[in-house]
């Protein structure tokens, strides 16, 4: 029984308002708490939209006098103790980091993401439509992308959260004699960061278009393209590698459904619309770029020796602390001890090792816990007959997470990507949606 059905309508209200600005980087300040003085603070030192709504969300949900405590079980149940003692573990990192206010606020970031992920676990909002929100969300970034492509410069959108990007680091742009070009970051906090939201986006999409009449299916092909389009002007290596995932893990866990035949065409579609799009791209490309300099874009040699030695140095606090870490958030400054002139380094670019860095291996192993308990869900989701449609898109958009997060840190360290992961957790978690109400979108 549900003491307030109000405040659950309002809760699911709630998680669709966080699905349309999950990916957003607009911030609400914590007022009282001065981070300027730390290299990296602003991935840590606010909360963020998003984040307010899921809280909402959550509250709303403990309101409507749901018996939490009833459906609190099975693989819910595990996720639920093993996530919420990784967020208590970087809380009580606080003990012995060098900054113990990032290793606060790094545990309240994870409280959000795990109360949110067991939220939408057992609210049970319609598939349809969070697809449908979040792909609205991704409309609003490919739109302000695309004019920041065009214009090369900020739209002026600092109320919706757009940052003021400066041309000239080697992560906001691409650069080659006297051509330059502004990677596009939406209103996002940084293109890799938009370009792993465009990879889930794909794949909901394709989600999106079963069952429906061609028109509507032409629409989504359409969104699919722009989504595409907007993920190569990003240049994130990451990112495009985590779309080629989510949709060729879809595709295989298709295979088991008996509706994988009905959309195969519309799979052969977008992959020739996809090989059209990366043509013209690459041909555009090559009257500003050099045959050499566009293998270097795709390597990016230098990048890639920068994060080699981030691995070493991440691999070096590990050995130094073995057992709980440096402390939740406090990579960064950590590399003052170590690195030559006490030089302060970024988040080395693989979360496993970040989390091993930050919390030792007790971090580990509860992060190990939580993989386990979402293996576990997959191979029964994978062994059911017959294959409920929505944990292919899901399936493929958590195989493309964990492959970001082997070459990105923001998953971990960055509020959107942490509540993208919590969000398709949660989905994944849910018991069937086979029994959701399923109305228009």
């Amino acid at each position: 029984m549900v003491r307030r059905p109000r405040a659950l309508a309002l809760s699911r209200a709630a998680v669709l308002a966080t699905l349309f600005v999950l990916g957003w980087a607009l911030r609400v300040g914590l007022p009282g708490i001065d981070l300027t003085g730390i290299r990296f603070h602003y991935q840590i030192h606010s909360i963020r939209l998003s984040e307010m709504l899921a809280t909402l969300a959550v509250a709303l949900f403990v309101l409507a006098g749901v018996p939490i405590l009833s459906r609190l079980r099975g693989s819910v149940a595990a996720f639920a103790v093993s996530a919420f003692a990784l967020a208590g573990l970087a809380a009580a990192s606080s003990l012995w980091a060098l900054h113990p206010g990032l290793a606060l606020l790094q545990g309240a970031h994870l409280a959000i993401w795990v109360a949110f992920a067991i939220v939408v676990a057992l609210v049970q909002v319609s598939p349809q439509r969070m697809a449908a929100m979040f792909l609205l969300g991704l409309v609003v970034q490919v739109i302000v992308g695309v004019a920041q492509a065009i214009t090369q410069g900020n739209l002026g959108l600092w109320v919706l959260g757009e940052l003021r990007i400066r041309p000239g680091p080697p992560w906001s742009t691409i650069t080659e004699g006297g051509w330059q070009f502004l990677r596009v970051y939406g209103l996002s906090s940084h293109p890799n960061v938009l370009a792993g939201h465009f990879a889930i986006g794909l794949v909901l999409c394709w989600g999106l278009a079963f069952g429906r009449r061609p028109a509507e299916q032409a629409r989504l092909i359409v969104t699919w393209a722009a989504l595409f389009v907007t993920l190569l002007l990003t240049f994130s290596r990451s990112g495009f590698l985590g779309a080629v995932v989510a949709m060729a893990v879809g595709a295989i866990w298709m295979s088991r459904s008996s509706v994988g035949r009905v959309i195969a065409g519309l799979g052969s579609r977008l992959a020739v619309c996809a090989t059209i799009t990366i043509v013209l791209f690459v041909w555009l490309l090559s009257s500003h770029l050099s045959a050499g300099a566009l293998t270097d874009l795709v390597l990016r040699q230098d990048g890639a020796t920068e994060r080699v030695g981030l691995i070493r140095v991440a691999l070096r606090l590990l050995t130094d602390h073995p057992f709980g870490g440096v402390g939740a958030r406090n990579f960064s400054s950590a590399t003052r001890t170590i690195a030559p002139g006490q030089t302060v380094l970024d988040s080395v670019h693989n979360v496993p090792l970040l989390i091993g860095a930050e919390l030792g291996l007790i971090g580990l192993v509860t992060v190990g816990i939580v993989v386990a308990v979402l293996i576990s869900v997959g191979w029964r989701r994978w062994s059911e007959r017959p294959v409920d449609f929505w944990h292919v898109p899901v399936a493929g958009g958590l195989a493309a997470l964990a492959l970001i997060s082997l070459f990105d840190h923001y998953p971990w360290s960055v509020p959107e990507g942490g509540l993208l992961g919590a969000w398709l957790v949660g989905w994944w978690l849910t018991d069937s949606s086979k029994d959701v109400p399923q109305p228009p979108c």
